[in-house]
C-alpha cells in the first residue's frame, strides 16, 4: 500500500515562446486548467504504477476542489483522509516556454491547513511505502515521517521545494529523492564540498540512501554502504517536463511496494518519468503501466 502526505491543487498552465523576464509583459498561447499538487500528483503516479494508494491532504471549500481531485477518484486512488477545510483549494500557475522549461508560482490555500493530526493518522503499517513532499507545513512532513518509520514503512522524502529540515528528520527518512538543484541546496545546508560527487557525500552525511535524478542525464542512485550506480537517461522529444519529477517518485513508491530492488525500480521510474514529458501538464501526462512498459520493450 502507498500513503501519500502531501499538497493537491488546480494547476493554471499557460504556454509562452519565452518565459518572462523581471518585469516583462508577455502572451501566453493557451490556458488549460488541470488537477496538480505535487502530493497528488505522486499519488496518480503510484496508482497508474498499479499500486493501492491513500491520499491524505486537504482540498478547500471553492468551486474547484472537486476538479483537483477529479482524475485521483477517476483512478480510484482513496480519498478518505483528504479533508475539506474553509477557504481556497491550493493552486499553481504553470508557464512553459517553447523548450519545454518551465516557471511555477504556487499558491498554497488549503494546503497550509494539513497538519499533524492528520500524519499521525496515517494508517502505515509494515511493508508499506510513504512518499512525502514540501508544500504542506513542514511540522506535519516530519511528523508523518516518524510516524511512518515507527510502523515500519518506508519513507520516501522529496525534498521539492526545498526547504532546510532538521537532522531528526533524515533518521526517519529511508529513501532521499532530490533533483540537481536540491542536492545543490542540501548540499550547502550539510557543509558538503559541491566540486565532489554530491549523491555519495550526501548519503554517507545522512546514512540513507540516495536518489538524484539527472533529467535526460539520468539518474544516480546510492544505497547504504554501497557505490554509486548509474542509470541512462532515455532519449524522447520533450514537450513539457512538468511533473515528470513526480511521476519518478510515484512510479518508485510502487514499484518498492511491489518487491522490486531498488535500481530496477528507478530504472522504471525514470522511464515512466521521460514518457510524462511526452505530453503537456501534470497529471494528464502521467502514464500508465502497460505504457511504461511499451517503451521499456522498444528501448532494448
Amino acid at each position: 500500500m502507498i500513503h501519500v502526505l502531501g499538497s493537491i491543487n488546480i494547476d493554471y498552465a499557460c504556454t509562452v515562446a519565452t518565459l518572462p523576464a523581471a518585469g516583462e509583459t508577455i502572451t501566453g498561447r493557451a490556458l488549460t486548467l488541470t488537477p496538480g499538487g505535487k502530493g497528488a500528483n505522486q499519488a496518480l503516479a503510484a496508482r497508474r504504477a498499479g499500486a493501492l494508494v491513500s491520499m491524505s491532504g486537504a482540498v478547500g471549500s471553492d468551486q474547484v476542489a472537486d476538479q483537483a481531485l477529479s482524475l485521483l477518484k477517476q483512478d480510484n486512488v482513496d480519498l478518505a483522509s483528504v479533508a475539506k477545510v474553509d477557504g481556497p483549494t491550493g493552486c499553481a500557475f504553470v508557464f512553459v516556454d517553447a523548450q519545454s522549461e518551465n516557471q511555477i508560482v504556487i499558491i498554497p490555500g488549503a494546503n497550509d491547513r494539513v497538519n499533524n493530526q492528520q500524519a499521525l493518522e496515517l494508517k502505515v503499517s509494515q511493508g508499506d511505502v510513504l512518499l512525502l513532499q514540501l508544500e504542506i507545513p513542514r511540522p506535519a512532513v516530519i511528523a508523518a515521517a516518524a510516524h511512518a518509520s515507527a510502523k515500519g514503512a518506508t519513507v520516501i522524502a522529496n525534498l521539492a521545494p526545498y526547504q532546510t529540515m532538521p537532522p531528526s528528520f533524515f533518521e526517519s527518512v529511508d529513501i532521499l529523492l532530490l533533483n540537481e538543484t536540491e542536492a545543490d541546496q542540501l548540499a550547502v545546508d550539510l557543509g558538503i564540498d559541491k566540486t565532489g560527487g554530491l549523491a555519495p557525500q550526501i548519503a554517507t552525511a545522512l546514512s540513507t540512501t540516495v536518489v538524484l535524478t539527472l533529467g535526460s542525464q539520468g539518474v544516480i542512485l546510492v544505497e547504504k554502504n554501497s557505490p554509486a550506480q548509474t542509470i541512462t537517461g532515455m532519449n524522447i522529444s520533450a514537450i513539457d517536463t512538468v511533473g515528470a519529477g513526480d511521476t519518478f517518485a510515484g512510479y518508485l513508491g510502487a514499484m518498492l511496494a511491489a518487491g522490486h530492488a531498488l535500481s530496477p525500480a528507478c530504472e522504471t521510474a525514470n522511464q515512466a518519468a521521460a514518457l510524462a514529458c511526452t505530453k503537456p501538464g501534470a497529471q494528464t501526462a502521467i502514464p500508465t503501466l502497460e505504457e511504461v512498459n511499451q517503451l521499456a520493450a522498444t528501448s532494448i
